[in-house]
């Protein structure tokens, strides 16, 4: 049993404002495209059996995703640049769904302006986490030279009333190295945080919020309640199987 999240990435080319614009992108900057490969493995959709998809459909939504995971959890990442395009759909509704349905997104900003909050129109507006150049200017970072390898400064966006939650405050800036992996931790603490924000309507009510370890659980406990095992049954299975191994241990009885 494991934690599962999806969280939606988006890039944002110079001179873009709107989600029209910004969903329709195909690629990044160079320094982007080695931000994707360090948050996470890219891994074939198509008859995946191993990690969470994240609903994507290989027929529908490309063939490829990153994808990071441990023994604990897997995170799918909606990549709006890596999902089909469809010329004849200005909207990008296919991607929409997927980015505009996540609780987080991983924004990208390289536009040389303010990301607004409310760019992506949808009622899943939680946290964002926007990625910008902190070097000598758009152009610089955007081109393939030294200046995409320096330092990035990021900063989250919370929906209003949600507390402060993340270790970045007003912003951090951080290494092209480093980015990565404090990025990825982010979009996963930020998933959870979240996830209870919208489970107790925006922290308005005291609801328990149930995980997937403690679902399991539960699951468990109605499967033994229904073959009417108690742990009075348990223990002594268990007891009589320690005494039909007894002789095993008994190394007195060989000598």
């Amino acid at each position: 049993m494991i934690d599962t999240h999806k969280v939606g990435i988006m890039y944002v080319a110079p001179g873009q404002t709107t989600e029209e614009e910004i969903l329709q992108n195909t690629y990044g900057s160079p320094a982007y495209t080695r931000f994707l490969e360090g948050i996470g493995r890219l891994i074939n959709l198509r008859g995946q059996m191993d990690v969470y998809a994240g609903g994507l459909d290989p027929d529908e939504d490309g063939e490829y995703a990153y994808a990071w995971w441990d023994d604990n959890s897997q995170v799918l990442y909606h990549t709006a640049t890596l999902m089909p395009t469809d010329p004849h759909d200005k909207y990008s509704s296919k991607k929409k769904r997927h980015i505009g349905n996540d609780l987080v997104r991983i924004v990208w900003n390289d536009s040389g302006l303010p990301y607004r909050f409310d760019t992506l129109a949808t009622q899943f507006q939680f946290v964002n986490v926007v990625i910008e150049p902190h070097s000598k200017g758009v152009i610089a970072a955007f081109s393939d030279n030294v200046h995409e390898n320096e330092y990035f400064k990021v900063t989250v966006q919370r929906a209003p009333g949600m507390p402060e939650f993340s270790p970045v405050g007003e912003f951090k800036l951080i290494s092209a190295q480093e980015l990565p992996l404090l990025v990825r931790q982010l979009s996963l603490l930020s998933d959870w945080f979240a996830f209870v924000f919208q489970t107790t309507e925006r922290d308005t009510q005291r609801v328990e919020v149930i995980t997937n370890w403690r679902s399991r659980l539960d699951t468990i406990q109605r499967f033994k309640a229904g073959l009417g095992l108690t742990e009075s049954h348990l223990g002594a299975a268990r007891g009589d199987k320690i005494l039909e191994q007894q002789h095993i241990r008994d190394f007195s009885s060989t000598y």
